[in-house]
């Protein structure tokens, strides 16, 4: 993914999410028709499905809050997410990017690299995306190492979102390329760490025009961003 731009990276966060619902089929051509680079993605594996959601607790404006590891795919699947949109699956949002751009897709709960690994297998088999399309992220280093197992040469990134965790060692593990460090903890003293290691250093989530320069001032390599156009 970095060898390809060298330039500071806008990775749109949940698709352009500061314009649709994040994650939904919207956001997603909003990001692309804003000419995004990468889309970010939350990927959940529940009922042998690939999901696009952050939460597994759904606030529908009719049917409440619901938990869709409880209820059934057809219900999840008319769940309003916000403006009438509903949960996409992963295969869905594919094809709706086409390979116009990078996918990071961020690994949320146990038992999701399996899966995601198969359909990345699968997609570059039938529809000709090639490895370097997709990235991988989690705050779970299992799931980082059970990816790196399949896939030796993915690109691999390690979140994290608070300070005293040993990132460097967990980045070796896993043989990550990047971390991606939460906004609040975000520092030149951890940038500098970091890119001594050889690791990039993305930050989540940047939103306004001044913060992002000045994330890139400190001299870190790219942000998420519910806005991607704010980044030229």
């Amino acid at each position: 993914m970095f060898d390809s731009q060298s330039h500071f990276l806008c990775i749109a966060h949940r698709g352009a999410s500061g314009h649709e619902p994040g994650n939904t089929i919207p956001a997603i051509r909003k990001a692309l028709e804003l000419g995004a680079w990468a889309i970010e993605l939350d990927i959940r594996y529940i009922h042998d499905k690939l999901l696009v959601t952050h939460d597994t607790l759904i606030h529908d404006p009719v049917k409440g809050t619901v938990d869709i590891t409880q209820c059934s795919l057809e219900t999840i699947r008319t769940l309003d997410v916000g403006k009438g949109q509903t949960i996409p699956t992963l295969e869905e949002v594919l094809d709706v990017v086409n390979a116009n751009a990078y996918v990071n897709l961020e690994l949320k709960g146990k038992g999701t690299a399996r899966p995601v690994c198969g359909l990345i297998r699968r997609f570059k088999k039938e529809k000709h995306w090639t490895e370097d399309h997709f990235v991988l992220s989690s705050f779970d280093i299992q799931e980082l190492e059970t990816a790196r197992s399949i896939y030796p040469e993915i690109c691999i990134g390690l979140l994290i979102d608070r300070r005293g965790i040993d990132y460097v060692n967990l980045a070796a593990r896993v043989r990550a390329q990047f971390v991606g460090t939460a906004l609040a903890m975000t520092d030149p003293e951890l940038i500098n760490t970091a890119h001594a290691n050889d690791l990039k250093v993305l930050v989540f989530t940047v939103n306004g025009r001044a913060n992002i320069m000045r994330i890139k001032s400190m001299g870190a390599d790219g942000v998420f961003t519910d806005f991607p156009e704010q980044c030229t």
